[in-house]
């Protein structure tokens, strides 16, 4: 990945090489910020501009032997983690054995996400973690000699699946690192990376993808008409894994857009029977995609909420979105989203931690159906 591949974040990218060219480089990182903001892929370009054997001005040059290798990312002194777990092909839950799909992944889709990565080895409804053996191998990974260059690095993709053990034993590489050597976190949720991990780290906040840019790259990358690239880039807002999805499933934002609509609609009217069969749908889907629909509805609640205070500056919605919304909105008041918000992150939370989705989004159904109930009363 080559600073110059990576959308917007100018002023970051400036930041790093300028770090770098001027050996003010910490050997640890923490990169944390929203979903599809290019956390990794800045990872990456920083660790291959620190090994590049002829760096540029602004960028690494990408013919010297460290690039070429960098770019296939089977260079022998970058090493990555990332979750994972067992599938029907492999029983061990160590990122060498996923070599492959991951650099395949990398390749394919620079930007895509856990549920992307999960679908992408099989994992069905598992969920991936980092587990203490992956820490103690890349920490012995690093002990050793840089093979070629002269700087070793890892990169722990979605840092906050890492086990708490392996959080602790990562910290004691981080407070004595071999010389040469450099770790980058990576992760959408900081706060649940151990503090102690977080707190010895250098930490960046990488801000969400500027409309203008993303409209940009949604014009002459994939050939969208102004009209419809502004629209994704606004309802993306930022997150350019999610401007893609638009693009290319749409289906699934529609089907889940239905879902909500339906729930919204059942919990209103208090028709338990309909609540029943529309959450027994839901449970039906893995539990990336369960997420994913949680994380959707928490969108369209926030939307509400922006409309119902009249601040239509600050919606992000698609047309038929809209028109949801536009009725929905109403019922969301700053009475009651707080506790809109606590259910559908809880239930978020309870799905990861593999509770039976059945009930999990049942339960949070009912709740709504009495925030509802007491809204009608007014």
């Amino acid at each position: 990945m080559l600073f110059r591949n990576i959308i917007g974040q100018e002023h970051i990218k400036k930041r790093l090489i300028e770090t770098v060219k001027n050996n003010r480089t910490g050997h640890a990182w923490l990169f944390f910020g929203p979903e599809g903001s290019g956390k990794l892929q800045l990872a990456i370009a920083v660790a291959r501009y620190i090994s590049c054997l002829n760096r540029g001005e602004t960028d690494s040059c990408d013919t010297c032997s460290s690039c070429v290798k960098y770019k296939k990312f089977i260079h022998p002194d970058l090493h990555f983690s990332f979750p994972v777990n067992k599938t029907k092909n492999k029983d061990a839950v160590i990122c060498d054995e996923f070599l492959k799909e991951w650099r395949e992944f990398l390749t394919l889709r620079p930007y895509g996400g856990l549920a992307e990565w999960y679908e992408s080895i099989g994992l069905d409804n598992k969920q991936g973690f980092i587990s203490t053996e992956e820490s103690r191998r890349i920490t012995y990974k690093l002990s050793l000699k840089a093979y070629e260059s002269d700087y070793k690095t890892a990169i722990f993709w979605q840092a906050d699946r890492m086990h708490d053990q392996g959080g602790n034993r990562l910290l004691k590489l981080i407070e004595e690192p071999p010389p040469d050597t450099f770790i980058f976190l990576v992760s959408e949720k900081p706060g649940q990376i151990l503090p102690t991990l977080r707190s010895r780290c250098m930490n960046l906040k990488i801000p969400g993808i500027e409309d203008s840019v993303m409209q940009d790259v949604l014009t002459d990358k994939h050939g969208l008409d102004k009209q419809k690239a502004a629209e994704i880039a606004r309802i993306a807002s930022g997150n350019y894994r999610k401007a893609i999805r638009l693009m290319q499933e749409p289906e699934e934002y529609q089907y889940f857009l239905n879902k909500f609509r339906d729930l919204m609609r059942s919990c209103y009217r208090n028709k338990i029977p309909d609540i029943i069969k529309i959450t027994d749908e839901l449970a039906s889907l893995n539990r990336e995609r369960q997420k994913t629909f949680l994380e959707y509805g928490l969108g369209l609640i926030r939307e509400g909420l922006a409309m119902h205070y009249d601040q239509p500056e600050l919606v992000y919605l698609s047309e038929e979105e809209h028109d949801f919304i536009a009725n929905f909105a109403p019922f969301i008041t700053g009475d009651n989203v707080v506790q809109f918000k606590e259910e559908l992150t809880k239930a978020a939370c309870d799905i990861e931690r593999n509770a039976n989705g059945k009930y999990v989004l049942l339960d949070m159904a009912l709740t709504f159906a009495e925030l509802l109930k007491q809204e009608r009363k007014y």
